[in-house]
């Protein structure tokens, strides 16, 4: 299968030691406009939450990871990459030898309240060839 035209109706970010993992799913473009929606599933430790996140192009996660990926030898600091909706946050970490991902799901609220609830899952990824399939698959999945 050819890397360049492959498409995914899926991108698992499984944790590299555990059964933790996080799966965009369904994504598409319900106005054939810059409307992207797509699902996220986080599985960890027994707890199991989904939710449908409405993006414009993605919002750049797969630039975000783009970076980390072209970074993967690592840096300083933590990187932030939010939806327009501020319904799913990525936080990444250069760890050691590993790239901690802390995926956060969080109920939408108006940006004046707290959210009702939320939950956030750490998953480690390790750089090099982990890093870059995950940013080719990410990006393949946002390509509707």
């Amino acid at each position: 299968m050819n890397r360049e035209t492959e498409t995914f109706d899926e991108v698992a970010i499984p944790h590299r030691c555990a059964g933790d993992v996080v799966t965009l799913h369904e994504c598409r473009r319900p106005h054939n406009d810059a409307l992207v929606v797509f699902g996220v599933r986080v599985d960890a430790h027994g707890l199991s939450a989904s939710m449908g996140i409405e993006t414009l192009n993605g919002d750049g996660l797969d630039a975000f990871v783009q970076t980390l990926d072209n970074d993967f030898r690592g840096w300083s600091g933590e990187r932030v990459w939010t939806s327009s909706r501020g319904d799913l946050e990525v936080r990444a970490r250069h760890v050691g030898k590993a790239i901690q991902l802390d995926w956060t799901l969080r109920f939408p609220e108006p940006v004046e309240q707290s959210p009702d609830w939320e939950l956030t899952v750490h998953l480690h990824v390790d750089p090099g060839e982990s890093l870059k399939d995950l940013s080719t698959r990410i990006a393949a999945f946002l390509d509707v």
